[in-house]
């Protein structure tokens, strides 16, 4: 009984000890949290457990997505299968959208193939972007745009994060970073900021929020509104991207006579999104971008890409409602040079969908210029259009 006694002691004298040694050995070490994903709460509560030289931006929260699945290894090709079977079974579910998931499986390779490349992402980030992006899919698939659509903030960092995996960062070029300051201060006095440009990609709204994000402005990144037209609506593959964005949405010249019987009815919608625009720029406050030429960028016979020459209709009606709103409204010229990412078609036509798309690991150029009206204070009414013209194709040569 004794022994038994005098064994039980010291067997627990020797456990006590141990993690006595273990716990010192713990404190004595330096213990950090990464702030990635972390909630903002615990950075307040444990802000020197913090290691403050990790980028927070541009994070995925997965936490909130149950759908998500884990890699056991590392391997791109086994995300790569993953993504596929999702993609089968969508074709299975839906047989009228197999065309377009047959046309995304190439971007989908294209994709892989880049960023295993440049070792821009993991494998397991890859599986994760595009599994939001089939449910995204999936979510919205038979959404209707209205003619002011509000984006989605739970998708907000997943539209960062998938088109930053294709950004050559190291290489990318951002101009006139002094004038986001600017704007953001226009805001805040109640002024509305119209942002013209011309136009390249698809994912040009994303990548000019991510250009607002990086910059440490996520009130323009999410507040900015864009003006879109019907392909990013209608376009299954592009819709789950379109609604992580503030759109205005409006017919453009070209596709409002097509087909004809629609014709009516696409031009009422029009008049209600001028309406929601007009009341939009009543209320001050508003960043509001559009390609005023009316579409993406081609490259020239020479094999160029010149910017497309813009609307004087267009820029005559935001003049008119901005003078009208009696709120002091700035007009800002942008230029991006973005192709590259995700090369537009060399041909337009309105009636189909397209049916190839791509993409490259690629530099981005972005040059946010000043207000046109301090630029040039003597400036004519009828001339706003050539200037603006003009000073769009300064900003841009200094990106090409």
């Amino acid at each position: 009984m004794i022994k038994f006694s005098v064994r039980s002691f010291l067997t627990t004298l020797f456990l006590v000890v141990l993690k006595f040694h273990i716990v010192k050995n713990v404190k004595n070490k330096s213990c950090y949290l990464n702030t990635f994903g972390v909630s903002p709460i615990v950075t307040k509560l444990f802000p020197k457990y913090i290691d403050k030289s990790i980028n927070r931006k541009v994070p995925i929260t997965y936490k909130k997505r149950k759908f998500i699945t884990f890699l056991n290894n590392n391997i791109y090709e086994d995300a790569y299968d993953r993504i596929m079977n999702k993609l089968d079974l969508l074709i299975k579910e839906s047989y009228d959208i197999t065309d377009h998931i047959n046309t995304f499986k190439g971007f989908l390779r294209k994709y892989l193939d880049e960023i295993k490349k440049h070792k821009s992402c993991s494998s397991q980030d890859f599986l994760n972007n595009f599994l939001i992006y089939i449910d995204t899919f999936k979510k919205y698939k038979n959404y209707e745009f209205p003619n002011i659509h509000r984006y989605d903030q739970t998708l907000y960092e997943w539209s960062l994060k998938f088109w930053s995996e294709l950004i050559d960062k190291k290489n990318s070029k951002f101009l006139g970073i002094s004038n986001i300051k600017k704007i953001e201060e226009w805001r805040d006095k109640g002024h509305n900021i119209i942002i013209f440009s011309n136009h390249h990609i698809e994912a040009d709204a994303n990548i000019i929020k991510y250009f607002f994000h990086i910059q440490d402005s996520e009130q323009i990144s999410r507040n900015i509104i864009f003006i879109g037209g019907h392909k990013i609506r209608v376009d299954p593959l592009s819709r789950p991207f379109s609604v992580t964005a503030n759109l205005l949405c409006i017919y453009s010249k070209k596709y409002i006579e097509n087909p004809p019987h629609l014709r009516e009815e696409k031009t009422l919608f029009n008049h209600k999104s001028l309406n929601v625009l007009r009341n939009l720029l009543n209320k001050g406050k508003q960043i509001i971008w559009l390609a005023p030429s009316g579409g993406r960028d081609r490259k020239g016979a020479d094999g160029k890409i010149h910017i497309s020459p813009f609307d004087p209709k267009i820029i005559q009606t935001f003049n008119v409602f901005a003078k009208r709103s009696k709120v002091k409204t700035h007009f800002i010229g942008l230029a991006l040079n973005t192709y590259n990412i995700c090369p537009p078609p060399n041909t337009i036509d309105v009636d189909e969908i397209e049916k190839e798309r791509t993409c490259n690991y690629s530099p981005v150029y972005l040059n946010l210029g000043q207000d046109i009206f301090d630029l040039y204070p003597n400036m004519d009414e009828g001339q706003i259009t050539t200037y603006l013209y003009n000073y769009v194709n300064q900003l841009y040569k200094q990106i090409s």
